[in-house]
């Protein structure tokens, strides 16, 4: 079992026309400008975003690209794994799954491509780069050598997946999500190294299409951040599509061999697979860009150091996205990649702290979430109310059979303003986006009070949170000053 083409030729067709869109075979690099008011590094969603927006506001913009427009949400990270999930949820076979995958890729690649940011009045430079100066960049590649001067520099250049320091674990069928969507077979059994939400939802797809799935976690549980609650909905529902979980468990070494390899784990046990997915960190790409020369700081965990305008202690240079987030989300890269154009193009003063961003684990059940934890409140010594409703309480859920899941939100006691959610279920991200627009606008839960809502729907949650949230506010002392209004007015 190789990791190289999928050996179909749509599948195939598909990928060519995907690589010609974002980084054309014969493409050369435009003369630059003796001056951009922005160069963009990187050409995933925050660099993309900034590139597009800037230049039609009227701005010179330069986007620079070494591996392809998209970056890794195109290519090997939401776009292929959630048409994977969908794909192997509708029971398709594997062949089927993997075309499907490289077709949705090709698709989406016009909406990222080279010619449409051309159209849109970007520079486009296709090649490495690398600084020379506080805000000038050389670009080196195929496609021409260019030094670009910006009024103001962003780097984007995002993450990449990280390999653990265990012996044994490279070579042939160690992949990780930058080569699992190229395999070109399905294979027999499927070591995944990780419980996060890579590891969760490419062990369910590969489950559901058949493999043989082991999945191995350090930690006591899957999705250690999330809610206790919703780790275990989740473990429940990948044992039932048959995925083999190893919780609070470690891989010593991977040993190779013509029946496959042989992963050693800390109790002596030793797990037999063919192809090992790697899903355990990753890094941010900065080593190439010599950020020396620019005034750059790195810092070992957060990336990229910039403060809350996303300013690094070059002012001239800012940072946008995976490369110094926390959160490596593709919707955080979105909203800080138009802080930036406030703050570069404006005089603007937008700040990343003020941004709400919700997360979903697209597994079945998903599970979203927005704002702060249990454990997080009570660090901070917050007061806050927790007010859950089970879906399967609600009418859609005994109409459809649709039992797991529930919604839970973290009030603060005194005035009900949101401070945090946990959705699990079906369409749990979707269904989130009232509670991220609450906590945005800062409304507390009694703003819910006269909504009204298509009945039946899973929508009802919200109406359910309302009437919690008024019964608790209903003191016995207010209850004697309705009954005594009652009686007085019977």
């Amino acid at each position: 079992m190789s990791v190289a083409s999928t050996g179909n030729s749509d599948a195939a067709g598909a990928d060519a026309r995907r690589r010609e869109l974002v980084f054309p075979a014969h493409y050369r690099n435009p003369e630059p400008l003796a001056r951009y008011h922005l160069v963009v590094i990187g050409a995933g969603p925050a660099g993309l975003i900034i590139a597009i927006a800037a230049a039609g506001l009227g701005a010179s913009v330069a986007l620079v690209e070494r591996h392809a427009m998209g970056g890794d949400c195109l290519t090997v990270g939401c776009v292929p794994s959630k048409t994977l999930l969908a794909a192997a949820s509708s029971g398709a076979g594997f062949a089927a799954a993997m075309q499907r995958v490289h077709a949705v890729r090709a698709r989406i690649a016009e909406h990222d491509s080279v010619q449409r940011y051309r159209d849109a009045g970007v520079h486009v430079f296709l090649g490495a780069a690398r600084f020379s100066g506080a805000a000038e960049v050389q670009v080196s590649g195929a496609a021409g050598e260019a030094r670009l001067r910006g009024r103001h520099v962003v780097i984007a250049t995002g993450a990449r997946a990280a390999l653990p320091p265990i012996p044994g674990l490279n070579g042939p069928g160690i992949c990780t999500n930058e080569n699992i969507f190229e395999l070109d077979a399905l294979p027999p059994r499927l070591a995944v190294l990780g419980g996060g939400p890579i590891g969760c939802e490419l062990a369910q797809a590969f489950a559901r299409l058949g493999s043989r799935v082991t999945l191995v976690e350090m930690q006591p549980r899957l999705l250690a951040n999330e809610d206790a609650d919703a780790s275990a909905l989740l473990e429940a529902a990948l044992r039932r599509d048959g995925v083999s979980l190893e919780l609070g468990r470690r891989v010593q070494s991977v040993t190779h061999g013509s029946d496959g390899k042989a992963l050693l784990l800390d109790d002596g046990r030793v797990l037999a697979a063919d192809v090992v997915l790697v899903a355990a960190g990753r890094r941010r790409n900065t080593e190439d860009l010599n950020l020396e020369a620019a005034g750059v700081d790195v810092d070992r965990d957060a990336g990229i150091v910039v403060d809350e305008r996303l300013r690094t202690r070059n002012r001239r240079v800012f940072a946008a996205g995976d490369v110094c987030s926390r959160l490596q989300f593709t919707q955080n890269a979105d909203a800080q990649a138009r802080i930036i154009v406030r703050n570069t193009l404006f005089l603007g003063r937008a700040r990343r702290d003020a941004l709400v961003i919700p997360w979903c684990t697209y597994t079945k059940p998903e599970i979203a979430r927005v704002g702060s934890s249990k454990a997080e409140l009570q660090q901070q010594g917050l007061r806050f109310e927790t007010l859950r409703v089970e879906f399967g309480e609600l009418d859609r859920g005994r109409t459809d059979d649709a039992a797991d899941g529930y919604a839970e939100v973290l009030a603060d006691s005194a005035s009900g303003r949101l401070l945090g959610a946990t959705l699990v279920g079906h369409d749990a991200g979707e269904l989130i986006a009232p509670l991220v627009l609450m906590m945005s606008q800062g409304l507390a839960l009694g703003a819910l009070g006269s909504l009204v809502l298509p009945y039946p729907t899973r929508s009802e949650y919200l109406r359910r949170l309302a009437d919690a949230w008024n019964r608790r506010r209903l003191t016995p002392f207010t209850a004697r000053l309705l009954k005594g209004w009652l009686n007085l007015t019977r």
